[in-house]
């Protein structure tokens, strides 16, 4: 009687047991079904979803349950990769899998066509994990990179857009780097056939790009413009001086820039070459204050209206004033500059003609060259004869040729005089 109770009271005992192991995996299930529910919340945002695939590459299981996906949802209705890949990736697909154990972390992109034509790109990394001697399997972690694939599209389209219009124009991008005063091209230059000139990309030797007279002017209008929008970046509209941070987020929507600037620059055979440079300060990678801006090629520097005329004559007189390494300029016989070129204007250090005419030849030309011209122009302005003169300045390795000519003569009472003397150069290399 004893042995009977004591069997009912463990078969109870059991029972009972059982019966709460039940309930708490029920309840563990609903709560694991719930969970699982969540992301049909999120099911068009997900991007990510693990498919697990037996050794035979038989869908197994997948997470999360509740997923919008077209791949994802052929996969779980049992459907094999080899049903809905192109036979292509497939045969590629194979090849990854056999080899996924010497690759662990090697990815596997694929793409995969909807019903609708469109075209949509995954990326796969798999492990491949092994049960027992005779069964493993493969969790695979499935990625839709469509998106990232279309940008990276646009970008490599407008990329090819943007080479294609500089092929066609001449021009280049740069960035100047105030805490390195280095000058970076950002697309390499072209030649005269519109090639891109090798090793023209990246940190540049300014010495090799353009003559350091255009590099000092190219700079100083570049810094001024960087002081310039720094002092009406520093502070705010009531007049308070803000943080670091502030001043170059402000600074950086200043729009600060300058027009357009002729610089030389030396072509593949070396020979000078105008540009009009725009710049503009704007945030690097790096969040630093950058100047950045392009180049465009121009066949000529801009007309000087005054000594215009038209015919052979006129092309002439053209073509002399547009020669990048040819500087030219005249005065009276007060040393006055009455009119240059952009060669001078450059060589002196100024973006525009307009900035040196009036000015005195002692105050534009640089105290180690103006010793040349002085002699020379007063001799002119003495005797009426031309003067010429050929070789090397002090620390020059040029050849420059300076000539001097009367330009206008005055009729007096003594006679006729010399009102005005032109001046041209040539530097030519040595």
């Amino acid at each position: 009687m004893m042995n009977s109770i004591d069997w009912s009271v463990g078969w109870c005992y059991i029972c009972t047991v059982l019966l709460l192991l039940l309930i708490v995996t029920i309840l563990l299930l609903l709560d694991y079904w719930k969970r699982q529910r969540l992301y049909t919340l999120f099911a068009g945002n997900l991007g990510e979803f693990i498919v697990v695939l037996s050794d035979k590459f038989e869908f197994i299981s997948s997470l999360p349950q509740f997923m919008s996906d077209p791949l994802f949802d052929n996969l779980s209705k049992d459907r094999l990769f080899r049903d809905i890949l192109p036979p292509k990736d497939w045969a590629r697909l194979k090849l990854y899998f056999d080899d996924i154990d010497k690759h662990p972390e090697m990815p596997f992109m694929f793409s995969y066509k909807r019903d609708d034509g469109t075209m949509l790109w995954f990326e796969m990394r798999c492990k491949h994990q092994r049960l027992s001697m005779d069964e493993s399997r493969y969790i695979c972690l499935i990625k839709n990179i469509s998106n990232t694939v279309e940008n990276q599209h646009r970008l490599d389209e407008a990329e090819t857009k943007l080479k294609s219009l500089l092929r066609n124009t001449g021009d280049f991008l740069w960035k100047f780097d105030f805490e390195s005063r280095q000058l970076f091209l950002l697309t390499p230059m072209m030649d005269d056939d519109y090639r891109d000139v090798p090793r023209s990309g990246g940190v540049v030797d300014v010495e090799s790009l353009m003559p350091e007279d255009d590099f000092k002017l190219l700079e100083r209008v570049m810094n001024e413009c960087m002081m310039k929008a720094g002092g009406e970046a520093a502070y705010d509209d009531k007049g308070h001086l803000l943080d670091e941070q502030s001043q170059l987020n402000r600074l950086a929507n200043e729009n600060a820039r300058f027009g357009t600037l002729k610089i030389r620059c030396w072509n593949s055979e070396k020979n000078l070459v105008w540009y009009d440079f725009r710049g503009h300060l704007a945030p690097d990678d790096e969040d630093r204050i950058v100047m950045m801006g392009s180049a465009r090629r121009v066949e000529t520097s801009p007309e000087i209206p005054f000594l215009m005329k038209s015919g052979v004559e006129g092309s002439l007189i053209n073509s002399l004033f547009n020669f990048p390494n040819i500087g030219i300029f005249w005065v009276d016989r007060n040393f006055t500059i009455l009119g240059c070129n952009n060669a001078f204007a450059t060589d002196s250090g100024f973006a525009k003609t307009d900035e040196v005419v009036n000015q005195s030849l002692k105050d534009v030309i640089s105290v180690k060259y103006l010793p040349y011209y002085d002699s020379m122009i007063k001799d002119v302005f003495d005797n009426g004869s031309p003067k010429s003169w050929k070789g090397k300045f002090d620390d020059s390795d040029w050849i420059c040729t300076i000539n001097v000519v009367p330009m206008l003569k005055s009729l007096l009472k003594s006679g006729y005089t010399v009102s005005r003397v032109l001046c041209v150069y040539m530097r030519i290399s040595g």
